[in-house]
């Protein structure tokens, strides 16, 4: 079993968020998450005031935890917050079996 964690955020430039986008990989080595995806959404349907998502993939649900609990995460938390002067939408979810 997998577990997925979804991020929706807005259209801050990549040049805003440079000292997280450059740190945020290493926090997900020790954790085994990888990124799966991030970029601006092709709409299909429906609307939505989010322009960005990241999609992250870890083996077990104690390394997803285990990864947006760790300091060094929540460091880099708390310097994006207060760039973007609010949190963006994170979740968690069970990924198929398969």
């Amino acid at each position: 079993m997998h577990y997925v964690i979804f991020v929706r955020t807005d259209h801050t430039p990549d040049a805003d968020l440079g000292h997280y986008l450059a740190n945020v990989g290493a926090t997900l080595e020790p954790f085994h998450g990888r990124l799966l995806a991030f970029d601006a959404p092709a709409r299909l349907e429906g609307e939505t005031a989010h322009s960005r998502i990241a999609i992250l993939e870890f083996p077990a649900e104690e390394d997803a935890r285990g990864w947006y609990h760790s300091p060094a995460y929540q460091e880099l938390v708390a310097w994006r917050t207060g760039v973007l002067g609010r949190p963006v939408d994170i979740g968690l979810l069970k990924g198929l079996a398969g």
